[in-house]
């Protein structure tokens, strides 16, 4: 009798520890810090499963197949772009943009993991200057954080530089409806203008000195008029990232 009524509860126990498990993986995805071992694995699995099933481009579709040709030649230039980055300075690792958010404007996956070196805490970079960080990583694949993400973690201190003198300023959010960085706490004595450069200063340990963020676009008070802010323009629009580096810090400096 006990035999039967365990043969009837197992398929529900069995349920019941999927659903657990399901449970305590959202819960560990949406917790701060990397990946666990049993999530990198899951993760990796779930990456090249997607990747798997891609749905294939029938050769026979002219125009799809000319689009992808125009597709091909972009990714190439923007490759060639990226190259045209002053490498000296940093240890750069390429990566390929595999994966965006629902929400576009969150973060990224790429097809590089801790196999390839990346470590969570390291600078991304375009072939048009900062973007982000990596906030996790599996073996295969890593999760990067934009800029534009507009939270706190993503503070970065800066320079806003001109011909004759140089501003300290922190990276203080992302106006999406303006597309344009904000960066806040700069002196109220400092002669900033529109069109003065932005880069890292290297501050905090995360983002290593002299990588280009934008230019000033608009300088204004704080509500309190203590302090300058300045709306800063990246070089690079966030819908259309292919290529990223990630900045190796081992060999900075």
């Amino acid at each position: 009798m006990r035999k039967k009524n365990w043969k009837k509860k197992k398929p529900f126990l069995k349920i019941g520890i999927l659903i657990a498990c399901f449970f305590l993986l959202c819960f560990l995805a949406n917790r701060s810090g990397n990946y666990s071992k049993i999530e990198k694995y899951f993760k990796d699995f779930g990456y090249r499963l997607e990747s798997f099933f891609i749905p294939k481009v029938s050769m026979h579709d002219e125009e799809i197949i000319e689009g992808i040709n125009r597709e091909l030649e972009e990714e190439n230039q923007e490759l060639l772009n990226m190259l045209k980055l002053d490498t000296s300075s940093y240890h750069l690792m390429y990566a390929t943009v595999i994966k965006r958010n629902i929400e576009w404007y969150q973060e990224l996956t790429i097809d590089k993991g801790e196999q390839d070196g990346i470590h969570v805490d390291m600078a991304v970079i375009s072939n048009h200057g900062l973007i982000g960080k990596i906030v996790k990583t599996t073996d295969h694949f890593s999760i990067v954080k934009l800029l534009s993400a507009n939270q706190k973690d993503m503070k970065v201190a800066v320079d806003v530089k001109n011909d004759q003198e140089t501003f300290h300023g922190i990276i203080d959010g992302y106006l999406l409806d303006e597309q344009v960085i904000q960066v806040n706490n700069l002196s109220k004595n400092s002669n900033i203008e529109v069109g003065d450069f932005v880069y890292t200063n290297g501050l905090g340990g995360i983002y290593p000195s002299g990588i280009y963020v934008g230019k000033v676009v608009e300088v204004t008070y704080d509500h309190l008029g203590l302090s300058k802010m300045a709306k800063v323009k990246p070089d690079l629009s966030y819908d259309k990232l292919r290529y990223v580096s990630i900045v190796d810090r081992g060999e900075l400096n």
